[in-house]
């Protein structure tokens, strides 16, 4: 009897113990809403410059360990066009959010600012590049470090979802989505308790994930102090700083993970275009051109020196390296550093970080701007070309985007907004061939009613009084008529920047502003030997030495630095 007792007494506890198991369990795995997995956040809002200072004050110190922070934007849309960005979200990664109104504060306070411009810390969040496009426009604040989280959870080999996605695969947290509180009204005279919580919640989401997977590549050392200080000099950040996330078809996923072959090293997603531009082949192929006295020219390409044998211009020296020595005098000759720099043989590799992989031609003097350069400045303009890896050439191409707006405002030279393309549509000559070939085709299916046949009929008359009737060569004639005309109000940025350059600094410093931002902003680390800020310049100043150069053409350059003697 006691036994029994005992064996009863022990299967009552083994159950208590497996049901108290799987609650646990069951709690652990089950999701919990932002309020009450987030309540212990510290959000303030913020309404004045005044108080501005204070908070950024409190971020920057409690984001020393981590060097980045949740980032994210909210703004209001009515009929179709966005209004500017009328609150700013930054979380720590401890939990202190602040939501910045600058629809109330009415401009972006300098202390903020200059935490959006540093390059040190990095703005996290879902697509934080473009948002940081809509305060560069609406408040000229050029955002530096941006990083979409979802190049790092790619690379972990999770399904890159939007946030709330996320942080309910990563955090095991569901976000309010509703499209109610989404599309609120954001620069309202208070925000209501739920505005609060879905504004930090979206900001703080960002920067639990990222240190969540950072931490996985830490290999924590007892012997170091602080193992976030890799963190922030890690390669992976800078690599994915400022690049906009592509999306891609992706194999299907189990438990959020993708398959094997789907996991680690991923390289970034490429947009569609880039498959197309990337190059896998040298582009350099460092052959030697020769003056007919054997003095080195420069550098050039297979295909040129094959070109020049071809048209019995030159003749072969050495096949390996190929080397061409002319058999006519050239124009010029290498004199000093600028003809030196034609003479190095060149390396194809991305000039920031060394890739051999691929690369992809880079413009560090936009194409825009070039377009409008007298001839004289075009010749051998192979100097702004420089090789960039897929990452590097995104990023290097956002970064741009602030030089740009920059000149936008300086030189009076607004981009095109659709009411000022290039070119518009004519909506009368739209309607007149939408008639026509409803009319053409549909008339053949028999599928189109009286009454809408004689409205059709009724636009083309109108628009075409010298027909009386409806006629096989007017349905002809009106379904091909061209509905794209010039716009006469479009205004060309690179054009009036171009113009500006030439009639004060010159194209000289326009130049040199390109030049200087991408050492700035790149760092690169493989540059060209002897690749200059002035490269241009010295280069004008030996054809003005030579006599090559004629004020007719100083004049077109719009500068003052180089003179006749």
């Amino acid at each position: 009897m006691f036994e029994l007792k005992w064996v009863a007494i022990t299967s009552s506890a083994l159950a208590i113990s497996i049901a108290g198991v799987i609650y646990y369990v069951f709690k652990r795995k089950r999701p919990r809403y932002a309020v009450e997995a987030f309540n212990y956040l510290t959000v303030r809002v913020v309404h004045n410059v005044e108080d501005c200072e204070e908070m950024i004050t409190e971020i920057r110190r409690r984001c020393l360990t981590h060097q980045a922070v949740g980032f994210d934007c909210e703004w209001v849309t009515e009929q179709g066009k966005r209004k500017p960005i009328a609150l700013v979200q930054i979380s720590t990664f401890d939990g202190y959010c602040c939501l910045f109104r600058l629809s109330k504060i009415m401009c972006v306070p300098t202390s903020l600012k200059v935490l959006l411009e540093d390059e040190k810390i990095y703005k996290v969040g879902v697509a934080p590049v473009d948002d940081a496009k809509y305060v560069a426009a609406d408040y000229g604040v050029f955002i530096k470090s941006t990083l979409d989280i979802r190049h790092i959870v790619q690379l972990y080999g999770y399904d890159p979802g939007g946030l709330a996605a996320l942080s309910l695969s990563l955090l095991g947290v569901t976000l309010d989505k509703t499209w109610r509180i989404r599309c609120s009204d954001w620069g309202a005279d208070e925000l209501t308790e739920r505005q609060v919580s879905y504004a930090a919640a979206d900001a703080h989401v960002a920067i639990k994930i990222f240190v969540q997977l950072m931490n996985k590549r830490i290999k924590w050392n007892w012997l170091s102090l602080n193992s976030w200080n890799c963190i922030n000099k890690d390669e992976l950040c800078k690599k994915y700083a400022d690049v906009c996330f592509k999306t891609k078809a992706v194999k299907k996923v189990k438990n959020g993970v993708q398959n094997k072959e789907n996991k680690l090293n991923k390289d970034i997603v490429l947009s569609k275009r880039y498959p197309y531009a990337t190059r896998s082949k040298p582009l350099y192929h460092n052959c030697f051109l020769q003056a007919p006295d054997g003095e080195l020219l420069c550098t050039c390409d297979t295909k040129k020196a094959i070109w020049y044998v071809e048209k019995h211009l030159a003749d072969v020296v050495t096949e390996d390296p190929l080397t061409v020595r002319l058999r006519f005098e050239p124009a010029g000759r290498s004199v000093g550093d600028v003809g030196k720099y034609y003479q190095l043989t060149k390396q194809n590799h991305c000039v920031v970080c060394g890739e051999h992989n691929s690369y992809i031609r880079k413009n560090v003097v936009p194409r825009e701007y070039r377009k409008y350069f007298p001839e004289v400045m075009k010749d051998h303009s192979s100097h702004d070309v420089l090789l960039l890896c897929v990452s590097c050439h995104q990023r290097s191409n956002m970064l741009d985007q602030a030089v740009r707006e920059h000149l936008a405002r300086l030189c009076d030279a607004p981009f095109a907004d659709h009411e000022k393309a290039k070119y518009v549509e004519d909506a009368d000559c739209k309607k007149i061939r939408s008639a026509a070939r409803a009319l053409l085709y549909q008339s053949k299916k028999h599928n189109l009613p009286e009454s809408r046949r004689k409205e059709l009929e009724d636009i083309l008359l109108q628009h075409y009084p010298q027909y009386d009737e409806i006629t096989e060569q007017l349905l002809a004639e009106a379904a091909e008529i061209s509905v794209v005309i010039e716009n006469a109000e479009y205004e060309c940025h690179g054009f009036k920047v171009t113009e500006y350059f030439l009639q004060r600094e010159g194209l000289l410093r326009l130049e040199e502003i390109w030049r200087e931002h991408f050492l700035q902003t790149m760092k690169p680390r493989f540059m060209p030997e002897l690749w200059s800020v002035k490269h241009n310049e010295e280069r004008l100043r030996v054809r003005l030495s030579e006599g090559r150069l004629t004020e007719d053409e100083i004049k077109l350059i719009g500068t003052n630095t180089l003179k006749f003697d």
